[in-house]
């Protein structure tokens, strides 16, 4: 794999914050370059993730005083995210690193969220801070689609991987998508509301859309990119659950995994079946928001 880079528009216009991200990327690609790529001195990766956790700590209540300063209007919410992050991912991802006496799985585990969560996280939320990015949640009409797509899916997108990304309409199973995988995240919020996203896509375009996170070239799908295409999945849906009418934080993962072909149709027709362009290539994402009285949705 080729180095993880950092890249500009990541940059948000705080220096105090740009410098961090620009660090914890540095940490993230040392971590990879000595064990995953050279299988080198397991004690050096283990002091680098004890680093990269320790700084992204002290990143996270720099970033949440630089709020409070300026009287941050989504503040709450966005220190719920890094409270999710501290409290429960890194701990996570921690004890897996352990248990399997830090594994390449494991580390490839630990280098994707971290470089997901960071990539989705900046682009999405951090950049809300300075008015870059949309930092409030209107609620959408759930019979408008332009407007699920608007609010929910395409500026989002845009802001991760730039004006490629093309709405082009409604998706139907007849739209051909070559190569096509179908990969499911369902979410459970309170009072048995429930989010279910299946991205269905191309290897190529994959490929094509972790290269623009990473500032990389991918030849093959690995670990590390199906892991950080999580947490970006996870960064788009967490503001799409507040779209639906609930808190972003209230939403939490129940399920993800890969789905036979054909298997999308056979329990139910979604509500929302978009298809997009990206590099010369289609994907398409289809979303349901159902309660436990609405029967099997997964």
């Amino acid at each position: 794999m080729q180095q993880i880079q950092w890249q500009d528009r990541f940059c948000i216009g705080v220096d105090i914050v740009d410098q961090a991200h620009r660090r914890l990327f540095t940490i993230v690609q040392k971590i990879m370059d000595l064990y995953v790529e050279r299988h080198e001195d397991k004690f050096a990766c283990v002091e680098g993730i004890k680093y990269f956790k320790a700084y992204a700590l002290k990143h996270f209540a720099e970033e949440e005083a630089y709020m409070r300063e300026i009287g941050y209007a989504g503040y709450a919410h966005h220190k719920r995210l890094h409270d999710r992050m501290r409290r429960e991912t890194l701990p996570a991802l921690e004890r897996e690193l352990y248990d399997t006496d830090f594994s390449t799985a494991a580390v490839q585990h630990f280098i994707g969220v971290c470089t997901g969560w960071l990539t989705g996280h900046i682009t999405i939320e951090d950049r809300a801070i300075t008015g870059s990015a949309a930092s409030e949640f209107p609620r959408i009409a759930l019979d408008d689609e332009l407007s699920v797509i608007q609010t929910v899916i395409l500026r989002p997108l845009q802001e991760l991987f730039g004006a490629e990304v093309q709405f082009l309409g409604a998706y139907s199973p007849e739209e051909v998508i070559p190569d096509a995988q179908y990969y499911e995240l369902s979410y459970r919020g309170w009072e048995g509301r429930r989010l279910r996203f299946v991205l269905i896509i191309g290897e190529q375009p994959l490929l094509h859309a972790a290269g623009l996170i990473f500032g990389a070239e991918f030849y093959e799908k690995d670990e590390i990119v199906r892991f950080a295409m999580q947490e970006v999945a996870q960064n788009l849906i967490q503001r799409a659950a507040a779209c639906f009418g609930q808190d972003p934080g209230e939403y939490q993962l129940e399920g993800e995994r890969f789905l036979e072909e054909g298997c999308l149709l056979q329990r139910r027709t979604p509500q929302y079946s978009l298809l997009f362009s990206l590099h010369q290539t289609s994907f398409a994402l289809c979303i349901d928001s159902l309660s436990d009285a609405a029967g099997p949705g997964r």
